[in-house]
This record gives structure tokens, sequence and C-alpha cells, in this order.
């Protein structure tokens, strides 16, 4: 029996001789290792504003951990003042992610998504009506995006109103 618990222990031991080997002589060597991608911050505010007064845009994005939490968008045309607010877990949108980077939100009356990157981000705004929103007729649709340390907004079509008339 003794012979028998010592043979066992044995061959253990030497089995876990041979892992350590096999791990030893299969370690990638540097250099060889694959190039990481940017690191994700775990909280990263993005603003920007572009325009006068009187004709501006301003994007204002709070991200956790690669996840958009909360986007505040405003602009003003003359008198014409629009503002978009959506926070996730709040009662007047729903946030879903997907797994390409980009999450959908589906405000009170229409769709925003946002396409996240470290130090990027961009808001696509789809069929939001601005009754709600803005207190004029139509729909605000258009893009907004916001680069880290650059403090212009990219805009386009979100200052474009339909006549009505």
């Amino acid at each position: 029996m003794r012979a028998i618990l010592i043979a066992a222990c044995l061959t253990a031991c030497t089995n876990m001789a041979m892992a350590v080997e096999t791990a030893i002589m299969h370690k990638p060597q540097k250099g060889h290792m694959a190039p990481k991608g940017p690191k994700v911050p775990a909280l990263e505010k993005l603003s920007c504003r572009t325009g006068p007064n009187d004709h501006q845009a301003r994007l204002i994005v709070e991200v956790v951990k690669g996840r958009p939490m909360e986007f505040a968008f405003y602009s003003r045309l003359g008198t014409r003042v629009c503002s978009v607010h959506g926070r996730r877990g709040d009662s007047f949108s729903n946030w879903e992610d997907a797994a390409d980077g980009k999450t959908a939100v589906k405000l009170y009356q229409g769709n925003a998504e946002l396409e996240y990157k470290p130090g990027y981000l961009k808001l696509v705004f789809a069929d939001v009506h601005r009754m709600h929103y803005c207190g004029m007729d139509g729909d605000l649709n258009g893009v907004v995006e916001v680069i880290a340390k650059k403090p212009d907004c990219g805009v386009e079509g979100v200052f474009d109103v339909a006549d009505t008339n």
C-alpha cells in the first residue's frame, strides 16, 4: 500500500513539473505579443461647443468603463432653442448596448445612437420630434461628433428645420 501511495505522489509531482516546463517553454517572448488597443478610461467626460451664441450646438457626454451613461445636447438657432438629455436608468429613455460598441437610445419621442471609442463619441439623432424637446414643428435628424481635447463639435443636419408652410 505504501509503495502505491509513493508512486502516486511521484507521478503527480512529475506531471506538475512537466506542466510548468511546458508553460515556460511556450511563454510568448517580448515583442511577439499582440498589439493592445487604446485603453478605456474608467471615467471620461467629453464636451464640445460650436458656433456663436445665436447659432450654436453643444454636447456633453459621460462615459463609464467604455459605456456611455449620459448625454446632453443643446442647440440654438436664433430664437429656436432645443435641448435633448438622456441618462441610463431614467424614466424618459431606454438604453441598449450592441456588440459593435454602439448604444441605441429610445427617447420619449425618437431615437439616438451613440458610438464611442476612447476620446471620441458620435451621436446620431433619428426622427426626434422637435415639439417635445424644442417646442417647434419638425423632426431632429443629424449628427454631432465630439473629440477629446478639441473644443469644437462636428455637426451635420442638427440645424436643418423643415419648412412646414
